[in-house]
Parts: C-alpha cells; structure tokens; sequence
C-alpha cells in the first residue's frame, strides 16, 4: 500500500479507475456501472441501498472555488425544479487531500422516497474537478454515514 493511500478496510477491496484517474476502497460485492452519458461511475452492492457516485466531468464553465460552485448548481436545479422536495441542509467548506473542498448536504424527494445526499467537490492540484456524491435513504442516513466517510478516507487521484 502506499503510505499516501488510507488502509483499506476489512471486508472491503481497493477499486480503481483508469479513466476517471482515481483509487479508493469499496465494500467487497459491489460492483461499478459507468455512466453512458458523462464522466462518472456508480457503485453499489450489499449491505446498503445506498449509491456512491464519483464524477470527473471538466465543466463547460470553469470553476475555481468549491463552495460557489455549488451553489451554482443548487441554483441551477431549483430552477429546472429537478429536484422535488428540496431542502439544502449545508453548503460547507472543508479541506480535502490539501486542497479547498465543498460538501453540499441536502435531502429530496424520489419516488416517494426521501432521500439524503452528500457531494464532496473539488480539484486536485493539477485541475482535474471531482465529485464524490453518496445518498441513501433518510431512514438510514445515521447508519450508512461511515461508508461516505470511508470512501473519502480511501479517495487517491492517480
């Protein structure tokens, strides 16, 4: 193992991905599902209902700072009202690997379903923008929390 790299957990397995350039630990039985229409992979297995998403997609417009970014967005989607039942419950800045980082944290409605949602965004150091977005349903948020943090402990660009 690397010493940059978090030790990767009993019961879970290193995952790595050449075309998002990036590594991280995954619970053993998931399995990653590409997404045919952007840059990103889901992840999901057993143990949970819960999805992992990690994007890489270079924006059309540029961004520099996480927390502003978004925002931006959060903007965006409430215009389109993509998102029913909306409620933003934070848009905090955090540092991540050494650079600045926005966790956007907000519940919404799905199928009759409320459902929690964390998004971690940032850059490395070479400018390559990433997303590191997990949801589960509200009525688990507090027991599947550990896996959002494990996937951001493990979270190597490469």
């Amino acid at each position: 193992e690397e010493p940059t790299g978090a030790a990767v957990p009993e019961g879970w397995r290193p995952y790595t991905n050449a075309a998002g350039r990036f590594r991280l630990a995954v619970p053993k039985g998931w399995q990653a599902t590409k997404n045919p229409d952007r840059d990103s992979v889901s992840l999901r297995g057993p143990g949970t209902p819960g999805t992992l998403i990690v994007e890489w997609t270079v924006p059309d417009i540029p961004w520099q700072d996480p927390v502003r970014h978004w925002i931006g967005l959060e903007r965006e989607i409430r215009a389109k009202g993509e998102f029913r039942q909306y409620t933003r419950l934070g848009i905090t800045p955090t540092d991540y690997l050494g650079v600045r980082a926005a966790d956007w944290e907000f519940t919404r409605s799905r199928e009759g379903q409320l459902i929690h949602v964390i998004n971690r965004g940032f850059h490395t150091a070479d400018g390559r923008p990433y997303a590191i977005y997990w949801e589960t349903p509200q009525s688990r948020w507090e027991q599947d929390r550990h896996y959002f943090e494990t996937f951001t402990k493990t979270f190597r660009p490469r």
